[in-house]
């Protein structure tokens, strides 16, 4: 129950922070369209709003966050049942290493966007590129954390196309942590969500079909 109400709050962090910036980019705009744009500046401020530049690279990576998270509590579920994983499998090693994965999710949607941006230009973009190493790190940790779960809770082999597909990530992934370059970042969050889709694809529904 912990983990799960960890995961709880980590999707409502992300889609509080998100709204809002959707939300407050909007006022802005119709702002600006009614009173002009210097005039728009101190009544941003005012009314606590921003213009917001999106950037696909960071969305495309909220929405792989957001509905891996979904994912993750969806497929842990079984854990619940005694047959499926007993209570004598579980000790504090187990019990950490189920929570940290929760733990990451959470510290990511924390991060993965501006909170302080009352009557700012909002850059996503550069936001992004300013806090890559914090942000893909902790992804970075989180696949490695994924990918311990798929052999603790979920007898994963070591010869499978899931584990393989988890290795190629983490090392497209690594670059990414400690370069900025855009066209790294831009070619790597593809590959990132073509195989998200693949997976939702193969695993959740055909496979439940």
């Amino acid at each position: 129950m912990v983990a799960f109400l960890i995961l709880g709050l980590a999707m409502v962090r992300l889609m509080t922070n998100m709204t809002s910036l959707l939300a407050k980019d909007s006022i802005a705009e119709e702002i600006e369209r009614d009173y002009g744009k210097d005039r728009a500046k101190e009544l941003e401020t005012k009314y606590d709003v921003a213009n917001v530049e999106f950037y696909w690279v960071h969305t495309m990576f909220v929405f792989i966050t957001f509905f891996t998270t979904i994912l993750f509590w969806w497929t842990c579920y079984p854990i619940n049942d005694l047959t499926y994983f007993p209570d004598e499998n579980w000790n504090l090693f187990t019990y950490l290493l189920f929570l940290t994965v929760p733990f990451l999710f959470f510290m990511i949607c924390e991060i993965i966007a501006p909170q302080d941006h009352a009557g700012k230009q909002v850059d996503l973009k550069a936001y992004y590129y300013r806090f890559h190493r914090v942000i893909l790190g902790l992804a970075w940790l989180l696949q490695v954390g994924l990918l311990a779960n798929l052999f603790v809770f979920f007898q994963g082999e070591l010869y499978s196309v899931k584990v393989l597909g988890r290795v190629i990530m983490l090392a497209v992934m690594l670059p990414m942590v400690f370069f900025k370059n855009h066209r790294i970042h831009e070619i790597g969050m593809t590959i990132f969500f073509v195989g998200f889709i693949y997976t939702i694809i193969k695993y959740h529904i055909f496979a439940a079909i």
